[in-house]
């Protein structure tokens, strides 16, 4: 069960989204596109992948499990079409538009340069990631990192190292969250050097948790950003409800 005796309390400069299992639940989506992929693959187990390769790229599981069709052109149409295809399984995470767009308002808003302080970086291709962006009714941001903009995916912290220095925090000394919701991008936060909230959109919260989380959730609804320091240029972000979150965030919420 999720607490809700205190609330976590963290401050940071920006905040990195994953875009599958973080602000859509496309996992079913996603899961009938393979269990079509296998239909004429007798090569392919389906069940497989979707067992083990969520987060990952999508021409990176196909070259590892049918490499004939590794190649990036196709493999980024048929990506591009999972949302019109089998966009009824998809549905947004609860409390990720709202939290979305409230980095967004802030940092328009008060914010001393109105940059954006927030940024995507997700494993799926432009067009899928765009496509599930519009679907949430998320303004595709000035800082968006898909799998054409890098070369190792995750595991690989490459995509959320790009964001922090897209954004102007490249240097370890500043804070970043990065929300995710599979053990393939923990990992890659991690990487990055960010604080990690785990979304057990996908997964239970044990492993959301071993996987390094510093927060886990059950989704994005008890988030609120309670305001801005324009002089430290961080968020003050609670959390109202989770499965775990380490001590140094419940002391500061005292």
């Amino acid at each position: 069960m999720t607490k809700t005796q205190q609330p976590a309390v963290f401050y940071i400069n920006a905040a990195l989204f994953d875009c599958d299992g973080t602000l859509v639940n496309s996992t079913g989506a996603i899961s009938e596109f393979w269990r079509d992929f296998g239909k004429t693959r007798p090569h392919v187990d389906p069940e497989e992948i979707i067992r083990t390769s969520h987060g990952c790229r999508t021409f990176d599981v196909i070259a590892k499990w049918s490499p004939e069709d590794a190649d990036v052109e196709q493999v980024t149409e048929w990506e591009g079409a999972i949302p019109d295809t089998f966009g009824e399984y998809a549905k947004p995470i609860p409390g990720s538009v709202e939290l979305v767009k409230s980095f967004d308002k802030f940092s328009k808003e008060q914010c001393p340069n109105g940059k954006q302080r927030w940024a995507v970086v997700t494993s799926g291709t432009l067009p899928l990631a765009t496509k599930w962006l519009k679907l949430l009714t998320i303004e595709k941001p000035d800082c968006f990192i898909t799998a054409e903009r890098v070369t190792k995916g995750k595991p690989h912290p490459q995509g959320y190292q790009a964001a922090r220095d897209a954004l102007g925090y490249k240097d370890a000394h500043y804070k970043v969250a990065v929300f995710e919701d599979a053990p393939a991008g923990i990992t890659a936060g991690k990487g990055a050097g960010a604080m990690v909230i785990g979304i057990c959109s996908t997964y239970e919260p044990e492993k959301v948790r071993k996987s390094g989380a510093n927060i886990v959730v059950k989704d994005l609804s008890s988030f609120k950003i309670e305001s801005y320091n324009k002089e430290t240029d961080e968020f003050k972000v609670s959390v109202g409800e989770y499965y775990y979150a380490d001590d140094e965030f419940l002391e500061s919420s005292n």
